[in-house]
């Protein structure tokens, strides 16, 4: 009687362990499949496929493509959208900045009429929505690479408040004013 009691214990105890393991193995895929499925949903709307999926986007997303950074030069290599135009200050400010941004212009797109889009004043606030973070986060060698020759020094001692893209305007859109203005034409957007 003993013995069967005793057995009736461990397969209890065995069947609760069972339990709890399954119970934390699930929770654990659970983890692990959200964290795939955010780090692609990140990774999908963070290039220029996504964001041409709005034709007001277009100029934007063809002059990059015609840039060094949309590819255009001898290795094919491509920034993202959010490698410019997304902090990299921390991780936090790159994903409340990414949700902003992403919020911001799925309103215009579907609220706004894109003919009152004033793209060349908007050009001209470019330090508001072009970030040094994010230069700085692949040209790391920047400030050894250029010291000695004098370039950018009074960027790197702190001397200007001016941004990479104060000096570099058509940095990663190349040419983008004569897109703008064949978009302009084509949706006819000054009648």
């Amino acid at each position: 009687m003993k013995s069967k009691q005793k057995s009736q214990k461990l397969n209890k105890s065995s069947k609760t362990t069972v339990t709890w393991l399954s119970i934390i193995a699930s929770l654990l895929l659970l983890i692990v499949v959200s964290w795939m499925a955010i780090e692609t949903g990140i990774e999908i709307t963070s290039h220029a496929d996504f964001c041409i999926v709005c034709h007001a986007m277009e100029p934007s997303v063809k002059s990059y493509k015609a840039s060094i950074h949309g590819g255009n030069n001898p290795r094919g290599i491509m920034t993202a959208c959010t490698d410019c135009h997304v902090s990299h200050e921390n991780l936090y400010a790159h994903f409340i900045g990414k949700a902003k941004s992403g919020t911001h212009d799925a309103w215009v797109t579907l609220m706004k009429d894109e003919s009152t889009i004033d793209w060349q004043a908007l050009r001209g606030k470019r330090e508001e929505y072009v970030y040094d973070s994010g230069c700085l986060t692949c040209h790391r060698n920047l400030e050894a690479a250029t010291q000695h020759k004098g370039f950018h020094d009074n960027y790197f001692d702190g001397v200007t408040d001016t941004q990479c893209v104060t000096c570099h305007e058509e940095v990663g859109h190349s040419n983008l004013n004569k897109y703008l203005l064949e978009n302009k034409y084509k949706y006819r957007f000054d009648e």
